[in-house]
């Protein structure tokens, strides 16, 4: 539900609900989009805000801003970035334009992730997002039907029109950055961020409201089956046992709808459950692609439908055949 009674109003394809966590404590849930936007928490304290990853583009950045005058009148002066993928924090430029005394946080980890290769994969963006109008265009050429028509009309634009952003793009670094543990405290809440691990990248940050019992995971927890080309799937089960330590009831994902303790304990255990089968299955001798055919099967009747439910985002079976190269390729 939506607290200020615009559900899902967004700009372009930035389309957000709103819902409230807890007192000043307020997730912006992200909808479908061409260019995928990563939830953002909204935590409000006496004396300000603070904003959590900034998704994939400005213009959704520009979005929230504007979503933050139906929630409060006070300034952003934090904004925390969980991970260097693109998709948290493209929109960082947006926050020190609209609020010049914000700060851009994150820890060292992350921040030389950005610097080493985020600053690359926006250039990467540059080059390839012409090649992915190009084969849109020729879809679209090619179609028929006037309902595909139009959707790739759509798409052709929403393509067109990141491209533009992304070359305009002015990378906004974090300005803050610490090492294991940081936290804020305001008169009214105390805001732990927290390094516990190895897991969805090198250098997760989770963001824990211990009164409020709230944690915000970023990508090392999300409500479908997670992508771990930059992960470390063997350390990965290790970190969210630390997390799992922290006494909170809610869950702010990076992506997917707020869930609670039940769903970590589903997400861990799928991740524990590939690693150990991969692991064995490499052990005995087996090839990639063998290994590829009979975990799926292995794992299907306890995870399959469970991570099905935001099945057009990634479907199970093929996130799990790429979590399976990556595990293969990190144990073999």
């Amino acid at each position: 539900m939506d607290c200020c009674g615009h559900e899902g109003r967004g700009s372009g394809d930035a389309r957000f609900e709103i819902q409230k966590v807890a007192d000043g404590v307020h997730v912006a849930v992200a909808a479908p989009a061409y260019k995928v936007n990563s939830n953002t928490a909204i935590i409000e304290s006496d004396d300000g805000v603070v904003i959590v990853d900034t998704h994939s583009k400005p213009s959704a950045a520009r979005v929230i801003v504007e979503r933050l005058r139906d929630i409060t009148t006070k300034p952003v002066r934090y904004v925390v970035n969980t991970h260097f993928h693109w998709d948290h924090w493209h929109g960082n430029e947006v926050y020190p334009a609209a609020y010049p005394h914000a700060e851009i946080v994150t820890n060292q980890l992350t921040r030389e992730a950005m610097v080493t290769k985020g600053l690359k994969r926006v250039q990467d963006h540059v080059r390839q997002v012409p090649r992915e109008i190009a084969q849109l265009k020729a879809d679209l050429a090619a179609a028929g039907a006037p309902a595909e028509r139009a959707k790739l009309e759509t798409s052709v634009r929403l393509a067109e029109s990141y491209l533009a952003e992304v070359k305009a793009l002015k990378p906004a670094l974090p300005t803050i950055a610490f090492e294991q543990t940081m936290k804020l405290y305001r008169r009214d809440r105390e805001i732990h961020l927290l390094y516990l691990g190895r897991a969805h990248t090198e250098g997760d940050v989770f963001v824990y409201l211990p009164r409020e019992k709230v944690v915000v995971t970023g990508d090392a927890v999300i409500g479908w089956t997670p992508f771990m080309g930059d992960g470390y799937p063997e350390d990965w089960t290790a970190t969210l046992d630390r997390l799992a330590q922290l006494d909170f009831t809610t869950m702010i994902m990076g992506h997917g709808y707020v869930a609670g303790r039940n769903w970590l304990s589903t997400f861990r255990g799928y991740i524990h459950d590939m690693v150990g089968a991969v692991r064995d299955e490499a052990a005995a001798g087996a090839t990639l692609e063998e290994v590829q055919q009979r975990v799926p099967a292995k794992l299907a009747p306890t995870y399959e439908k469970a991570f099905s439910v935001y099945g057009h985002y990634r479907p199970w079976r093929q996130g799990i055949m790429a979590n399976i190269e990556r595990t293969y390729a990190m144990v073999g």
